[in-house]
């Protein structure tokens, strides 16, 4: 203002030009003077001190298209600034006209424009332009214009085109306030401005601008309310405009090729374009979703469409705007949010999979959202579309598991994605083994830390995984292995041996009992892959070694056998065979003993996978085309989650006393990770006993047997037993070891601890000295009625006499006849309670090995020193007298029921254990070839029986555990299988289903000889034999008879007949009438005539006939002539003798008419499971067989108790306290023998024959 108080008036007036028209120019340097001095005035000028009419020259002279349009861009420059300060000053009102303004503005976006150039020396004067436009909201005057649309649309796209990821930060926000001002000013906004905006959320502008993408966003969010209307049409014009194309394309394709049922193929633009609509809906909702009021609303009437494509787009797209953090959508449109859950019932399989997708996505990013879809997900987890399964399971594997994830995701969950490890889609097992696994490695460490929610909702993960064991599929299997040592162990991210010990502790510890077996049947299973390798790898580096084309020959087909077998436990069978195939023909000795390397018991972690990375990078060089496919096999045999490295940890863990810690961090659970590392231990020593051998001092630890607890020392001693017979000389030689060992026999505390004393006392170098001294105190022992329990030195000197013969043959004579008569038979020498009526409780009720009384131990261990005397005698030493006194023992036990004597005063109890006993000692001899010779057609037939015992522990235990194990390892005589037919009534099917597994996977495959019948088909007639001399058998009831004896011709039939092999039982079995049974002098003649069995034979021959026939009407099979020559056994059948009496009793009918009309009449009486009682037949245990099977319902058995090995031994095993020597590897000359089945690999191999040693 002036001194007066009045307005001040422009002090400077400029000379622009050099005439008065206003046309030409000073010199250039002149009016740049003149502008710098004029724009340096204006910019002082205050606009409520100036007196605007001072400025009117400069007004107009400003217009001039001499400067506006000067060559000088810097000319042009400071123009602008100075009319932007004149505009200033002038607001709100303008000194110009409409189409002055818009010619102004366009000069003004012109220099704009530049603003991109800051290196440019005029960049100060674009950006004050700038500036003012921002403060000032100059730009309000451009919205009044007629024509505002224009210059708007134009000033955007200047706009969007100058914003860059250099442009400084005030610059873009002098830039938002400006476009900003263009939004807000206007009446309407031109399309051309919307598109301009949209546009910059396209995925490619993200990309290459993600400045503009930004002030878009930012822009966008500032003027959402604006926007709306603008935005709503634009997705309105959009989406109905390409779901109208797409109507009619479909229309079209209908109508030119029939109706297409789910979803489209056609990929037309209008798809594309509701694709980038949708796209923009979702970075909308990122970044303003204010601007999307009311296409919410239009996008939720999309999931009704009848377009399958478009109810796929709009339930992505919800599914990913409900998921946004920091907007809960759902709240604010509950009708979409209602209508959207609605879509995981959509016909279509596609849409269900989106809306999975996104709802899993829920728990991460909504956690408060996700709670109510629990349920739904479950749902789809049970989806009938295989797709939508593996869909649910893998968005669940692609979860982090936060703990708000953690909690918000049920325990039902969980559950149903286990049970989805079994589904019948192998796509959708394998998603959800990797989601559980990886879950499980992302929780670890809450487990480890003992929180007990997180236990109880995620620790049964490893055991729903390994429990997968027991469907005993090739792909199942290959894939958990290769989860194994990643995500559940995650050894690839541990670095010391210590740290993954304790993690596989952990792991183990936390398994439910079959989720043990299955993850020990999984080292097996590994193992025997481990022995058929080395045995293929072993023949490949012998090739070309012999000469003779005979062997050569012999050794390709052992080849080729092998490639097959290793080739099954894989899920590409045929492409792992070729592959095996090609890696045989390579002949490179680098990579055979490479491969050898990685599954040496006695390697570290770091040699294994230094011998897998060398011999690998080999095969890559000579074979690259076979890496991918042998890769599994090359994974599972290398020895990196169980190998020597770890050893020397476990024995730690099982040590009493040790403090483990990992990590600083003393373990919780230490008496849990003890157990489990026993078990490991024992496990280990039976399958890769070689791991032990650098940590035997360890093991033979005497100071351990001295601080450890009775029943530890058991577990070690058991373990030092195992490792001994696994390691021939293994046993140190130590005068301490020595002295300890001979203590826990003469003065042990438990039976265990002097029977594993006593072997081990066997197995130390020059043991002579110490086992005579021993067995002497241990016969001693025998009658000294002043020692509380005899029974320890019963049992040490079953032992000794078996591994120290020559020191028991002094006493060998009066030690077994003072067996026999005076333990077995007399009771002298024992306690009055011994075999006293008096003393019996008068139950029948079974009672477990540790309830017995110590004279009935002596008993039982009386039996076992008897057999073990046989077994350890050299065959030059036997005598006819010392096979006949125990075997004589041994027959009347099993044939007695457990009673040596006519007058029947042992207690039931007593009974059954001695029983048990003698059945499985007979078993043991049957192993060896020279004692099977004396086993004749009665003793098979009365072992037999004994799988029909009255007591359910009897029969189960000797069929589970002795029976079964021997007959799948290829230890007893086919003679036997015939005897696993006789469970057919038993009342347990847990029984009945382990008998129709092992024959059906372990025993039906195994032939003499290739294209021979295979022994279990060679076992009808067998079976037909034994059945002919059951005890149960009653002529003069000839019906009711073959009604219940067909029971076992069916359950044959069922576990063995087939369309292929029909044919084949049905000659086997009217082959014996070609023959008669052959006479016997035995108890199995029962004083019955010889031709009495021979003619039920032939009805049994009929019987089986009409069976088979029925079973083959049912099934379609036909019925062949068997082409080939088939002969019978000759040791229970003799031929008739001339074709005449072959040819009448072909001729005659046997099977009785009555049976026939009954079995018409109904088919299901074949089903009966009642038993018939022999009319004045035998009333002693046989005749009472299955009257009373489980004696009460406290020792009825569960089907887990029947089907685990170890847990039948604890409650009810007749040797539960024996260590095995038939622990081995399962050989059998078959085929299809390495099918290493649970049941068989673990549940029964791991506790068969458990007093074999």
């Amino acid at each position: 203002m002036t001194e007066d108080g009045g307005p001040l008036g422009l002090s400077f007036q400029p000379k622009f030009f050099s005439d008065k028209s206003n046309k030409k120019t000073v010199t250039i340097s002149e009016l740049y003077k003149q502008l710098k001095k004029l724009s340096k005035e204006l910019n002082n000028l205050e606009q409520e001190t100036i007196n605007t009419h001072s400025l009117d020259t400069v007004t107009r002279q400003l217009l001039a298209p001499a400067l506006l349009k000067h060559k000088e861009s810097g000319v042009v420059a400071y123009v602008t600034c100075c009319i932007s300060d004149i505009l200033r000053l002038y607001a709100p009102e303008a000194p110009y006209s409409d189409d002055e303004i818009k010619q102004i503005f366009n000069v003004f976006i012109d220099q704009l424009g530049h603003l991109n150039d800051t290196n440019n020396q005029f960049y100060p004067l674009r950006e004050y332009l700038l500036t003012n436009l921002a403060t000032v909201r100059t730009c309000a005057l451009v919205t009044m214009l007629p024509d505002a649309e224009d210059v708007i649309s134009k000033f955007f796209a200047v706009l969007f085109g100058i914003v860059k990821p250099g442009l400084a930060h005030n610059t873009q926000m002098l830039v938002q306030d400006v476009l900003q001002q263009l939004l807000e000013e206007p009446r309407s906004v031109p399309q051309d401005v919307i598109d301009i905006i949209l546009l910059q959320f396209t995925r490619k502008r993200q990309q290459d601008n993600p400045a503009a993408h930004q002030l878009a966003s930012d822009l966008a969010k500032a003027t959402s309310d604006v926007l709306q209307k603008y935005i709503y049409q634009y997705f309105n014009d959009v989406i109905v405009s390409a779901a109208q194309q797409r109507a009619g394309q479909m229309q079209q394709q209908a109508d030119g090729e029939g109706q297409r049922q789910g979803r489209s193929t056609a990929t037309s633009s209008p798809l594309e374009d509701l694709r980038s609509a949708h796209f923009l809906i979702l970075e909308l909702n990122k970044a303003a979703p204010g601007t999307l009021l009311n296409v919410i609303p239009q996008v939720e009437e999309e999931l009704s469409v009848e377009d399958v494509d478009i109810r796929v787009l709009s339930t992505g797209v919800l599914g990913e705007m409900f998921a946004e953090k920091g907007f809960t959508l759902a709240k604010r449109y509950e009708s979409t949010w209602r209508t959207w859950k609605g879509r995981r019932a959509d016909t279509s399989p596609l849409v269900r999979i989106q809306w999975v997708e996104h709802a899993v996505s829920l728990y991460q990013h909504q956690p408060q959202l996700s709670r109510e879809l629990n349920e739904f997900i479950v749902e789809k987890l049970c989806d009938v579309d295989d797709k939508v399964r593996q869909a649910s399971c893998r968005a669940l594997g692609q979860l982090e598991m936060t703990p708000m994830v953690q909690a918000a995701i049920s325990e039902s969950v969980i559950n149903m994605l286990g049970e989805r490890c079994k589904d019948r889609k192998p796509s959708v097992r394998s998603e959800a083994i990797v989601s559980l696994a990886t879950i499980y490695s992302q929780v670890y460490d809450e487990l480890e830390q003992g929180n007990v929610v997180a236990r109880q909702k995620w620790g049964s993960i490893p055991s729903k995984i390994f429990m997968l064991r027991f469907i005993d599929d090739p792909e199942i299997d290959s894939k958990v292995e290769s989860i194994l040592t990643s995500a559940i162990l995650n050894f690839n991210k541990l670095k010391d041996d210590r740290s993954r010990c304790h993690r596989l502790l952990f792991v183990f510890s936390g398994l439910s009992s079959k989720a043990r077996t299955g993850f020990l049947s999984y080292m097996q299973r590994q193992r025997n892959i481990i022995r058929l390798t080395d045995e293929l790898l072993s023949l490949c580096q012998r090739q070309g070694q012999d000469a003779a084309p005979d062997a050569e020959a012999e050794m390709d087909q052992r080849i080729r056998v092998l490639v097959v077998k290793i080739s099954a436990q894989f899920p590409e069978k045929a492409k792992m065979e070729s592959a095996l195939t090609q890696l045989v023909s390579l002949h490179d000795e680098e990579i055979y003993k490479g491969f050898r390397a990685t599954m040496d018991a006695e390697n570290t972690t770091k040699s294994v996978r230094k011998h897998q990375k060398s011999a690998f990078k080999r095969l890559v060089t000579l074979a690259p085309g076979i890496v991918d496919t042998i890769a599994p096999l090359w994974k599972c045999v290398g020895l990196t989650f169980i190998n020597r490295g770890l050893v020397p940890f476990l024995f730690e863990y099982s040590s009493s006393g040790s403090s483990m810690a990992v990590d600083g961090a003393v373990d919780f659970s230490l008496t849990s990770l003890k157990s489990a590392a026993g078990d490991l231990l024992d496990f280990i020593t039976k399958i890769f006993p070689e791991m032990l051998k650098h940590s035997s001092d360890e093991l033979f630890s005497v100071d351990e047997l001295r601080s450890e607890s009775a029943l530890e020392v058991e577990e070690r001693l058991a373990l030092m037993v195992k490792y001994s017979k696994a390691i021939p000389q293994a046993v140190p030689k130590s005068t301490a070891l020595k002295t300890q060992l001979a203590q826990f026999v003469r003065a042990g505390t438990s039976i265990r601890q002097a029977k594993y004393a006593a072997f081990l006392a066997t197995q130390i170098a020059h043991p002579d000295e110490l086992c005579l001294a021993l067995t002497g105190d241990m016969v001693d022992n025998l009658d000294n009625r002043h020692l509380d329990q005899r029974a320890s030195s019963f049992a040490a000197l079953s032992r000794l006499v078996q591994y120290a013969p020559k020191a028991f043959e002094g006493y060998a004579d009066r030690v077994s006849t003072f067996l026999v008569q005076s333990i077995l038979m007399g009771g002298l020498g024992l306690g009055t309670s011994s075999g006293s009526p008096s003393e019996d409780n008068g139950s029948d009720e079974w009672v477990s090995r540790e309830q017995l009384e110590d004279d009935v131990l002596c008993k039982i261990y009386a039996v076992k020193i008897l057999t073990s005397w046989l077994i350890g005698m050299e065959r030059q030493t036997l005598t006819r007298e010392r096979v006949q006194l125990v075997l004589g023992m041994l027959r009347q036990l099993v044939r007695g029921g457990g009673e040596m004597q006519q007058d029947a005063t042992t207690p039931a109890q007593t009974r059954q254990h001695l029983q048990l006993t003698a059945a499985s000692c007979m078993l043991k001899l049957a192993s060896l070839t020279h004692f099977d010779h004396v086993l004749n057609a009665a003793d098979i037939s009365s072992l037999a029986l004994v799988v029909q015992a009255p007591c359910y522990e009897v029969r189960s235990t000797f069929l589970l555990k002795k029976l079964i194990p021997s007959l799948v390892s290829w230890k007893i005589s086919v003679r036997f299988i015939p005897a696993l037919f006789l469970v057919a009534h038993d009342p347990e099917a847990i029984l009945r289903e382990n008998v129709k597994h092992a024959v059906e996977l372990r025993l039906a495959h195994i032939r003499p000889k290739a294209g021979s019948p295979s022994v279990v088909e060679e076992s009808l007639c067998r079976l037909l034999f034994i059945l002919a001399h059951h005890p149960d058998w009653d002529d003069s009831r000839m019906a009711d008879t073959l009604e219940l004896f067909s029971r076992y011709v069916e359950f044959f039939i069922a576990c063995v007949c087939a369309a292929q092999n029909v044919s084949l039982l049905f000659c086997y079995a009217g082959e014996i009438k070609a023959y008669k049974n052959r006479q016997t002098a035995d108890a199995l003649s029962r004083n019955i005539p010889n031709d009495t069995f021979t003619n039920r034979l032939y009805v049994l021959s009929e019987l089986a006939q009409y069976l088979l026939r029925e079973k083959s009407a049912s099934a379609n099979w036909p019925v062949n002539v068997y082409p080939g020559k088939l002969t019978l056994p000759t040791d229970i059948f003799e031929p008739l003798g001339d074709a005449s009496e072959t040819s009448t009793v072909r001729a005659q009918p046997y099977l009785d008419p009555e049976f026939i009309k009954r079995r018409s009449k109904a088919p299901t009486a074949a089903q009966k499971r009642s038993r018939i009682r022999p009319a004045g037949g035998p009333s002693g245990p046989q005749s009472k067989r299955n009257k009373n099977v489980s004696v009460s319902k406290d020792s009825k058995p569960s089907a887990a108790r029947a089907g685990k090995g170890k847990q039948v031994a604890r409650n009810g095993d007749d040797d539960e306290d024996e260590v095995s020597d038939n622990d081995g590897d399962v050989q059998m000359n078959d085929d299809d023998n390495d099918n290493d089945n649970v049941a068989d690999d673990v549940d029964m191999s791991s506790s068969e024959a458990e007093d074999s040693d």
